[in-house]
């Protein structure tokens, strides 16, 4: 069974910081700088290299709460200069982005706790994105400024029960991610885009919490890669036949489900392994974007 979410002051901060730094991924350094920079390789490839230095750093270094709030900090700054980035702003970025990332996957105690943070990110992000990605600074700065005020409100967890996970479990993670960062880079450079489209967002937003509650039912269920691998082939045969109301509908359960296992599955993890395995989620990310990009540029 799983616990209940407890609601205290403590616990609030958490959600807060977990809540604004999700939403700073999606909306500013997932698709708002990418997309400012028009996915040039050669002007972003310095975030990535960043965010794998940062959780090497963040994997050796004591007194992690202090580090992630001076993070935040820095990040404030960066963000007053958004979207007008140098390579030198970009690699920060990707390290602040790697050292706070591991550390927020580790103070998660709960399932409910991630399924108000990722329920609140998905509908911050379904109903912002339509921002011009070179008008969000306010929004940027104003994100990074509320989760740094409330990590010092956060309790750190100094240490929790671990498990492992089985290899065959991380092969799956790290395929899911990289068939939705291969879509979702490519859905971004299509005119099948269905994010910031009127008509679409009410479906997403839906379907998002959709996925949530499907995750939550089925945490446990043991075909679930199966399931998953289904929900991504009926979302790429939508998107390859243009079928934009199918794919709004399938393509948020897909993700919010397969977000609620893996986290499921990371939070049980210990800080030395979730640092190993968050490479992963950078190395899935690259993969999808250069899959996305030769899609783009060659077909």
């Amino acid at each position: 069974m799983q616990k209940t979410l407890t609601i205290n002051f403590a616990t609030l901060a958490f959600i807060m910081l977990f809540f604004t730094e999700t939403s700073y991924y999606l909306l500013i350094l997932q698709t708002g700088i990418i997309e400012y920079f028009h996915s040039n390789i050669s002007k972003i490839w310095m975030i990535p290299i960043g965010g794998v230095i940062g959780i090497i750093v963040i994997s050796k270094v004591n007194y992690r709460s202090l580090v992630v709030s001076m993070a935040l900090f820095t990040q404030i700054i960066c963000m007053i200069y958004y979207p007008y980035f140098n390579g030198y702003i970009l690699f920060t970025l990707g390290i602040l982005s790697g050292l706070v990332a591991p550390y927020l996957i580790y103070q998660l105690t709960n399932v409910s706790q991630l399924l108000v943070i990722l329920g609140l990110s998905y509908l911050m992000g379904t109903f912002a994105i339509h921002i011009p990605a070179e008008d969000r600074g306010v929004l940027a700065i104003t994100l990074s400024l509320i989760a740094f005020l409330s990590s010092f409100f956060v309790i750190p967890v100094k240490k929790k029960k671990t498990k492992q996970v089985a290899i065959k479990t991380y092969i799956s993670i790290f395929m899911w991610l990289v068939l939705d960062a291969t879509l979702f880079e490519t859905l971004s450079r299509s005119s099948s885009a269905i994010w910031g489209k009127e008509e679409f967002t009410l479906t997403i937003a839906i379907f998002h919490i959709v996925g949530l509650l499907i995750g939550y039912k089925l945490i446990s269920f043991k075909h679930n890669n199966i399931v998953v691998f289904t929900l991504f082939i009926i979302s790429y045969l939508s998107f390859a036949f243009n079928l934009l109301y199918l794919l709004a509908i399938v393509y948020p359960i897909v993700i919010s489900y397969y977000n609620v296992i893996i986290l499921k599955h990371f939070m049980q993890l210990s800080f030395e392994h979730l640092t190993l395995v968050s490479l992963s989620l950078w190395m899935s990310a690259g993969i999808g974007l250069f899959i996305a990009l030769f899609l783009h540029n060659f077909i």
